[in-house]
């Protein structure tokens, strides 16, 4: 019976010893079953991110380097910056496979100094926007490539293309005009502008009043870019572009002082003491029917809600054409560093750039006009009698010579203008006397105020 019992209680032990034995062990190897079941999955989809990353990864690799990057530096006032802005977002909207960076300078001067050494290190950016007078500064450097099958200079305005050019060769894609004068007249005194000064003339007569300060016309005949204009409307010119040569001894200037003679002098239709700010407040109270002014006044007349139009500066005076201003403008240049794709991109902007849509649109947003010729027959430009008015003496004016040409023509022309109306010299000295004065003051062997007390 004891060893009964013992047996017994022998399996019995047993039994309480191994099934609790087996039971742990059954779970440890369910939980390590299950542990390695949870990790695998872990790990695999580690992988799966993984190798989608390293995709991705690649596929953004791949479509960087099918972008092709251009940069555009600037100088813009604010209104052409943000229009600048909206163009190549619109630009790129339809170009998918390009990006373009622009970088903003305070001044043309920064830019170009910046440009310069960018470019002579073997960078820089592919597009430049700048004023015309940026082919005489940049194109000597060899920084900027000749502009050759990239534009048909025959659509753009005559006075913009004698600009582009440096040593007979183009430099620069004119694409806004700016900055010419035109005749401005008040619709409520006059239903037709006059077509020559002859009519300008005898209107002055009748309605003059210089007790009450009533002007048929004024002229800012003391500033030379007003007294230019009829230089090239007498069928000559100050300059010859191809050679930077002076051409101011001509029959043409001295019919222009001639001319300034006459209204100042003789007929004394117009006082030689107003200068511009006193005729543009004439202008704007009613006292002055006519005027000649810049593309800037139109915005600014417009706001006041003055009732005038624009035409064309009327044909000279014992002469049969009209008068032709200097005209500026903006143009881009590409940096001859540019090349391959980039360069085909670069094209491709300006081209989009001198689309009519876009000159159109910057017509309307911006104080500057179109460059290409034939825009006028567009009902945009066409309807609207402002923009269309200024467009066809925008056609007919003259570019405007480098600064530092223009900075000579101009201080001679005033000084011996100043002259001939005070009656110490005549038009015909005072014709040979403009060309000697501005040679001598480009080759710097006299200064403007030693040439006005030679004159006193």
């Amino acid at each position: 019976m004891i060893k009964g019992r013992n047996i017994f209680s022998s399996k019995k032990v047993f039994i309480r010893t191994i099934v609790p034995v087996t039971i742990i062990v059954f779970f440890l190897i369910t939980a390590v079953s299950c542990k390695t079941g949870k990790e695998e999955i872990l790990e695999n989809k580690e992988a799966a991110e993984a190798e989608q990353a390293g995709e991705d990864v690649e596929g953004a690799a791949k479509t960087s380097a099918n972008v092709i990057a251009i940069d555009i530096w600037d100088s813009c006032g604010p209104g052409e910056r943000i229009a600048m802005l909206d163009s190549i977002e619109d630009f790129l909207a339809m170009n998918a496979s390009v990006e373009i960076n622009t970088k903003h300078f305070r001044s043309q001067e920064e830019l170009e100094d910046q440009f310069e050494a960018a470019s002579l290190a073997g960078s820089g950016p592919e597009i430049i926007l700048v004023n015309m007078d940026g082919a005489r500064r940049l194109a000597p450097e060899n920084i900027v490539r000749e502009i050759k099958d990239e534009i048909d200079y025959i659509k753009i305005l005559d006075g913009l293309v004698e600009i582009s050019e440096y040593n007979n060769k183009k430099y620069i894609i004119p694409f806004r005009s700016t900055d010419f004068l035109m005749l401005f007249y008040n619709k409520e005194l006059i239903e037709k502008p006059p077509s020559d000064f002859e009519a300008v003339v005898e209107y002055c007569r009748e309605v003059n009043n210089t007790n009450e300060q009533i002007y048929g016309w004024l002229l800012n005949g003391s500033e030379a870019d007003w007294v230019i204009p009829f230089v090239g409307g007498y069928s000559d010119w100050i300059i010859d572009y191809d050679t930077d040569f002076l051409t101011l001894d001509s029959e043409a200037t001295e019919k222009t002082l001639e001319f300034l003679n006459f209204i100042y002098n003789e007929e004394k239709i117009v006082p030689y003491d107003v200068k511009y700010e006193e005729i543009d407040r004439l202008f704007r109270n009613g006292n002055a029917a006519m005027i000649i002014n810049g593309t800037w006044a139109i915005e600014e007349y417009e706001s006041e809600g003055l009732n005038f139009g624009i035409s064309k500066i009327p044909k000279v005076w014992q002469g049969d054409s009209n008068p032709t201003p200097l005209i500026s403008g903006l143009g881009f240049m590409i940096n001859v560093n540019c090349y391959g794709n980039e360069l085909e991109e670069s094209k491709k902007f300006i081209e989009y750039m001198l689309s009519e849509e876009v000159q159109i649109s910057w017509t309307k947003r911006t104080q500057t006009f179109p460059v290409l010729k034939n825009i006028d027959t567009n009902s945009a430009i066409r309807d609207d009698p402002l923009i269309f008015n200024a467009f066809q003496q925008a056609k007919i004016c003259r570019g405007k010579p480098c600064d530092d040409m223009i900075r000579v023509i101009r201080d001679a022309i005033r000084i011996n203008v100043e002259n001939v109306i005070m009656g110490s010299i005549t038009p015909q000295e005072a014709a040979s006397k403009i060309q000697r004065d501005a040679i001598r003051l480009k080759d710097g062997s006299i200064t403007v105020e030693e040439l006005k007390e030679e004159k006193s």
